[in-house]
């Protein structure tokens, strides 16, 4: 039915037949394609006429006079249609007669409308908000359903957009296109237990595949199928590993502190305190650093140290702990716990890097401690928004030298005075 030369390229040149099954099938069988459409095949939908075309080739009164079975055979096409053109689509909305059947859909290109105000005004947010991409792109197109024919009639098409389109030897890099399927996650799996280094397997689906392009997800979708993979895996593993040298610490120490969360067989939770540190919290725990910016492990699980300053000025470390995430019920968990180990001794004040979940935790269990930055924190602050090379020496002397609380008012008042920012502090 159609020309090898067109079979052979869907994804820049797929065929529409303006006369035929009003379904989106495959050239073998009629068999409907998953929701992206099959690369290989062509799209078939009814219109008028008796010609093939390519989609890339459509008009738009071709698309004004199409006809579909069924809203998943438009949206199949339109979400062709789109890899082809450029951009990617987005289900909008659903409309429904008198007794709550559908009968009308929309499909709008993804950078339709604006981000909502309060995703970009919320005062809780735990990491910073993504790229702004809509850009109130009017592109779209509305089916409605044709009571007399069952056929579900295009009702509204807009063709243009404003902004720039995907190139065509890009559009496998849209996030909406890119798809890990069944048998490359064996394929892939298969490799990683035989210990072949990941970048390798992709330099395999890349051969194998004839290309970047043909493979169907980039080299980040490949670390991070892989990184949830390892993530669930338990067993005799690493896991296991800590968890025999935390129980061998415990019987060497009567004051060692443990506790673990467990979800669905996975290590959830960790924290442990040994009894120096525990016996040192006692002594030097008025003020305490809580500290998560150590990711280094190969799970990139956040490692919280808690720690603080003897009376030679030395670090203490009070306890430890990984967790799975970063989020404000996270630390509650993990300042009860500490809480918990320490007997239950409050400190007065407390340093950490300004992280927002951090700080509700530490609002919810130590109420009555001060909370300020760390040193560390602050300078990196001043470094990254004051360009005054002068003025970032004199402000690292007053975070690292060792003054007493009258010598750095009085340090402080003459630097500030001397670099005119008294009204900034």
């Amino acid at each position: 039915m159609f020309p090898n030369s067109l079979m052979d390229k869907f994804v820049e040149d797929p065929v529409v037949n303006l006369d035929d099954d009003n379904s989106t099938t495959d050239e073998s069988g009629g068999e409907e394609h998953d929701e992206l459409g099959d690369k290989n095949g062509p799209a078939e939908v009814n219109a008028s006429g008796d010609q093939y075309k390519r989609i890339t080739d459509l008009t738009a009164d071709d698309i004004w006079s199409l006809e579909f079975g069924s809203e998943e055979a438009a949206y199949q096409f339109y979400s062709r249609y789109a890899r082809c053109i450029g951009f990617a689509v987005r289900k909008e909305a659903i409309g429904r007669d008198s007794v709550g059947n559908r009968n009308r859909r929309l499909y709008v290109c993804s950078r339709h409308g604006l981000r909502n105000s309060k995703y970009l005004t919320r005062v809780d947010r735990k990491r910073e908000s993504r790229p702004l991409i809509r850009t109130k792109c009017l592109a779209k197109l509305r089916i409605r359903l044709d009571y007399g024919t069952l056929k579900w009639k295009v009702s509204s098409f807009v063709e243009s957009h404003n902004h720039e389109l995907t190139p065509s030897k890009y559009v496998h890099l849209i996030p909406r296109y890119r798809v890990m399927t069944a048998a490359d996650k064996a394929q892939i799996y298969s490799f990683h237990s035989y210990e072949v280094r990941t970048c390798h397997i992709m330099g395999y689906m890349v051969a194998q595949k004839g290309g970047h392009a043909n493979v169907g997800f980039v080299r980040k979708d490949l670390y991070n199928y892989l990184d949830v993979k390892k993530r669930v895996q338990v067993k005799d593993g690493d896991a296991r590993t800590a968890l025999s040298y935390l129980e061998g610490k415990a019987n060497s120490d009567p004051m060692f502190y443990s506790k673990l969360v467990v979800e669905d067989g996975r290590l959830k939770h960790l924290f442990w305190a040994d009894g120096g540190s525990i016996s040192d919290f006692q002594c030097f725990g008025d003020v305490l650093a809580f500290d998560t910016t150590y990711k280094r492990n190969k799970y990139n699980n956040p490692l919280v140290i808690f720690s603080g300053c003897n009376h030679h000025s030395q670090i203490v470390v009070f306890g430890c702990a990984l967790v799975e995430n970063e989020s404000t019920e996270t630390y509650k968990w993990v300042l009860d716990t500490f809480l918990d180990a320490m007997c239950h001794k409050h400190p007065k004040a407390i340093m950490t890097d300004g992280d927002h979940a951090m700080r509700e935790a530490i609002k919810h269990v130590f109420s009555g401690a001060s909370h300020r930055l760390c040193a560390w924190h602050l300078h990196n602050n001043a470094f990254e928004h004051v360009k005054d090379s002068d003025f970032l020496k004199e402000f690292k002397k007053a975070m690292y030298s060792n003054f007493t609380p009258d010598q750095f008012e009085e340090y402080w008042r003459k630097m500030i005075k001397k670099y005119g920012v008294e009204n900034n502090t």
